[in-house]
């Protein structure tokens, strides 16, 4: 059984380790259902080291490519992604994959893990002739999956890249503070679970560092790792097919619903038979299938029509516990794919009534955005009080003040908050307001000087929003200063996160004097 770089956090955290498909897998740590509602309700992150990783690169990488995918490759900017499949020439699909292209002749591609080793021989045998290289990097790689509404808050704290900025399928090469390093990955805004998301690429044995400091920076956002049993209800909802159980070595992308990632305008392995079925119709469709009763449908069960056994299901369960449903992906003959025909499922011996379901079952939410935007903390300035300042690009001489992630964390939840009237003078060094936390009450102090021109209400009316975004643009308060100079005396980020790194390393040193 094979290890993902996060193993030890799994043995540690989840409440069972299971071996899924060769790897160690933890198949849940808080439980299913409160992972599952988590993802839709908050932010959860999970381990997906398993998926395979390929490398192309090379004068003749996007030749390659355009030949082996059926989506087109041609049309991607830097830094861009896409969906496809990967055919046969009967047009049998072996695989689908994201491809993320990195330059215009450089691609990654994130393959499933039972398909990684076929794929690769796949694809270099028809690079043969081609000037490019192709690489198995899936050993030296790691990739986790931040998934759920709040995924891009608990991200942006401890990035350098702006995600406001970054759009469905695009991805940015950046950073991500650790405690112990500074780590170099891809952040790509894409995910499994029908949620705004983001999946993180990097070198294996960082991930680990990643892990925690996610897990720590999301936890004011309610942030719960997440096993592979809510993985896979997420994506059956959300109505993401699975290799090996909705796209198998009799399927191909027409039937299996994902024909959009088929362009017939460009040449590829397996489009002449693609075309044909196009032109003909699909024999078989895929559907979601809801069942009546308190029984759940899984894999491999058999579905009939007036008698006659019409398909099989693919994908399951979904239970009432996670979407109020009994429910589940299949296929059926086509004449019997159309939504509200009634069918029965036959579950171990006895049929159950059901009927074909629009899907997905949820509301896919990729593409929304937060109504909360923050910044990078390495767009803003900090003192050593804990206390940052961010320029309004806008002004030039607008600037938010806010109390830092460290500063919030260090405090705990925060219960009140006292600042000055719009037009109050404010000068360095002096306290312009305070918040008070269960812990003890904290002095803002000012970090420029200048006339107080905002207040954020909604921070005075809901004091647990510092918590949850320490760096909102609005800031808690906003000053216009008559100079800049101050503001770029304050510390950058990097400076800022040696001093916590100092104050951190303090208290291991004290803490077994320290009673609270």
């Amino acid at each position: 059984m094979k290890h993902t770089p996060l193993f030890d956090q799994h043995v540690r955290d989840a409440s069972a380790v299971i071996n899924l498909k060769g790897f160690a897998r933890a198949m849940q740590y808080r439980g299913h259902v409160m992972e599952h509602r988590s993802t839709r309700e908050s932010v959860s992150l999970c381990d997906v080291s398993h998926m395979g990783e390929l490398d192309i690169k090379g004068p003749d990488a996007l030749t390659l490519v355009q030949k082996v995918i059926t989506n087109d490759a041609g049309k991607l900017a830097d830094n861009q992604a896409l969906y496809s499949v990967m055919c046969d020439v009967n047009g049998v699909v072996l695989d689908d994959l994201v491809c993320l292209r990195l330059a215009a002749d450089h691609f990654i591609w994130v393959v499933n893990v039972t398909k990684t080793d076929e794929d690769y021989q796949w694809v270099l045998k028809h690079a043969h002739g081609l000037d490019v290289q192709v690489s198995n990097i899936s050993t030296d790689t790691a990739l986790l999956a931040l998934q759920g509404p709040e995924s891009r808050e608990a991200l942006q704290r401890i990035t350098k890249a702006d995600l406001a900025t970054l759009k469905y399928y695009w991805f940015t090469q950046t950073v991500i503070h650790t405690a112990h390093a500074e780590v170099p990955c891809i952040i790509s805004r894409t995910g499994y679970t029908g949620e705004r998301g983001y999946e993180i690429m990097v070198a294996r044995d960082l991930a680990p560092l990643i892990w925690d400091e996610l897990l720590m920076a999301g936890r004011p956002l309610g942030i719960v790792p997440q096993g592979v049993a809510a993985r896979e209800s997420l994506r059956t909802e959300a109505g993401y097919l699975l290799n090996g159980n909705d796209m198998d070595g009799q399927t191909n992308p027409i039937e299996a619903g994902v024909g959009w990632v088929v362009k017939l305008s460009k040449d590829f392995i397996g489009r002449d038979a693609l075309t044909r079925i196009k032109a003909n119709g699909p024999t078989r469709k895929m559907v979601g299938l809801e069942i009546d009763g308190p029984r759940t449908i899984r894999n491999g069960y058999r579905i009939f029509r007036n008698g006659k056994e019409v398909g099989h299901v693919t994908s399951g369960p979904l239970s009432p516990s996670l979407t109020g449903r009994n429910g589940g992906l299949g296929y059926v003959a086509a004449g019997d794919a159309k939504i509200g025909t009634e069918i029965e499922v036959d579950i171990r011996g006895r049929r159950s009534t059901g009927r074909v379901v629009a899907m997905p079952f949820c509301t896919r939410r990729v593409k929304e955005e937060p109504g909360v935007r923050t910044w990078s903390p390495y767009d803003v300035r900090f003192s050593e009080s804990h206390v940052w300042a961010g320029l309004e690009d806008e002004t030039k001489d607008v600037i938010a003040i806010g109390i830092s992630d460290f500063g919030q964390r260090s405090l705990g939840d925060i219960l009140s908050v006292d600042l000055p009237k719009v037009g109050d003078r404010v000068n360095l060094g002096e306290a312009v307001g305070w918040v008070d936390s269960y812990r003890r009450a904290f002095d803002i102090i000012a970090p420029v000087s200048g006339e107080v021109i905002e207040i954020n209400l909604a921070i005075v009316q809901r004091p647990a929003h510092i918590n949850a975004y320490p760096y909102a643009r609005e800031g808690v308060l906003k000053v216009r200063v008559t100079t800049t100079r101050e503001y770029e005396e304050l510390l950058r980020f990097e400076a800022y996160a040696e001093v916590v790194r100092r104050l951190q390393l303090y208290d291991e040193w004290t803490k077994d004097r320290r009673l609270t």
